[in-house]
């Protein structure tokens, strides 16, 4: 049996640490995946509802990222957005897919052409003919843009090159800027090379952009 957990307000290491007493005695482990605790074995259902029995409503368990990160912006009475290019949707309903997700998600915006970057997220025109669409620039007022717009607590942001063409020797097809913005703080955004067809190479950045939130709830 595997259950994964996330601990609100306490980091994976030190949750990790705080439930070794817990899980010795049982037939049952617990280690790091995705952002998340995962806790599996024969006996991970019993190791739960020993760890449920202390920490409350301060551990909660969910199969998807996505749902996870609903409850956590919930119980924060938090909202997130989303501006999306290559994913073009996708992400988006990572996040409508949960029920009642509406909590937490008013919307978000597909701006998959350089005008809509512009017109709709403020993305300068400097930065669309210096660096390019697939640029962490870009990406960076992108998440400014959507934060401004939806009036949210979070923004994720995503733009790149998810093929089969448009690829180049700088940024071949597989590379997606993805980042992630908290209001009033400075964004995040990293660089990523993902492998596949087109499709797995949306659902992997749509992925890793879920992680990277998690990693700063």
């Amino acid at each position: 049996m595997k259950k994964f957990l996330t601990f609100l307000g306490i980091d994976n290491e030190a949750s990790l640490v705080l439930c070794q007493n817990y899980v010795a005695p049982f037939d049952a482990k617990m280690r790091i995946e995705n952002q998340r605790i995962l806790l599996e074995g024969k006996d991970a259902q019993k190791v739960f509802e020993v760890i449920q029995s202390i920490f409350g409503d301060r551990v909660i368990e969910s199969e998807d990222l996505a749902t996870t990160i609903v409850e956590i912006l919930k119980k924060n009475h938090q909202k997130i957005t989303t501006a999306e290019s290559c994913t073009g949707g996708l992400l988006a309903y990572q996040f409508t897919s949960v029920a009642r997700a509406s909590a937490v998600y008013d919307g978000g915006i597909v701006s998959y052409s350089n005008e809509i970057k512009h017109k709709c997220l403020g993305v300068k025109t400097d930065w669309l003919e210096t660096y390019g669409a697939v640029s962490e620039p870009v990406v960076r007022d992108m998440l400014r843009g959507a934060l401004q717009m939806f009036g949210a607590d979070f923004a994720l942001a995503t733009s790149g090159v998810a093929g089969p063409s448009g690829g180049s020797v700088e940024k071949p097809v597989g590379t997606i800027y993805i980042g992630v913005q908290k209001a009033g703080n400075l964004a995040v955004v990293e660089r990523y090379l993902f492998q596949g067809e087109r499709q797995e190479i949306q659902k992997q950045s749509c992925e890793c952009a879920l992680e990277m939130l998690l990693k700063n709830l």
